[in-house]
């Protein structure tokens, strides 16, 4: 093919028609053109495919991930729901000291609560990866781009709160090691078995909580910390994940 142009070229400078290659010159120039044109068009369309096949993989390992962790959420937000159970329980115990209450009652309601450690096991390995190769900005849909962008802040918050719950599970059984026996509770629940520990009388055990002003104030900011974290932390990043996943499976129908 371009032989042939080539001699149409000479024939014509040989003819002296100069007008006439002039024209030919021009249309090869628009032709050379038109070529490069379809082949940055081509090589867009192929980035574009590329672009959309890597957004499309990148939104079903989110969809995935989240999906895990919205499990998670909702194990720690059972895990919490029953520390609030039997920190509420604890503090009726204030109200009504006259209720007869015996040691093993007691070490049935303080084992949940010291027990229990608040910490989400949240994965975000690819979402981690979206950010740090600066592939956010593929995610073509604002929505769940502003969702992804917000989620390593929102899950900090949610960590800061779980250490002020954790804080107080850990004065709690401070308080304990030094003014009550944690003998006691481990006795009553069967773990002194479990674990091999020799039992023994342990005295008064630990009823005298329950008229422990320091310990029912532990109780109380325990309480507060907690009914925030399941309020105002969990729920809130629950329905944020909900969101984020609905967004996405609407984009992946597309």
């Amino acid at each position: 093919m371009i032989k042939f142009f080539r001699r149409i070229r000479q024939k014509l400078l040989t003819e002296n028609k100069f007008s006439k290659y002039l024209l030919y010159a021009i249309g090869e120039i628009i032709l050379v053109v038109i070529g490069i044109l379809i082949a940055l068009q081509i090589n867009t369309w192929n980035q574009q495919k590329q672009t959309i096949a890597k957004e499309r993989n990148y939104l079903s390992l989110i969809k995935q991930e989240m999906g895990t962790n919205l499990e998670a959420i909702r194990v720690e937000q059972e895990v919490l729901d029953d520390f609030l159970k039997n920190v509420t329980k604890m503090l009726a115990l204030y109200g009504a000291p006259q209720v007869e209450l015996t040691n093993k009652e007691l070490s049935e309601i303080l084992v949940p609560i010291l027990s229990r450690d608040m910490d989400i096991y949240f994965k975000d390995g690819t979402l981690n990866e979206i950010i740090s190769t600066g592939n956010l900005k593929d995610i073509t849909n604002d929505s769940i781009r502003n969702i992804l962008a917000s989620i390593s802040g929102n899950l900090e918050r949610v960590r800061a709160q779980e250490t002020r719950v954790n804080n107080y599970i850990s004065k709690s059984n401070a308080f304990i090691e030094k003014e009550g026996s944690i003998k006691q509770v481990i006795t009553d629940v069967g773990y002194d078995k479990e674990y091999g520990i020799p039992l023994h009388s342990s005295g008064n055990g630990n009823l005298h909580l329950v008229k422990s002003e320091e310990f029912e104030n532990i109780m109380v900011f325990a309480s507060l910390v907690a009914t925030s974290l399941d309020e105002e932390y969990y729920s809130v990043f629950e329905k944020e994940i909900k969101t984020l996943i609905e967004l996405i499976d609407i984009e992946l129908e597309r």
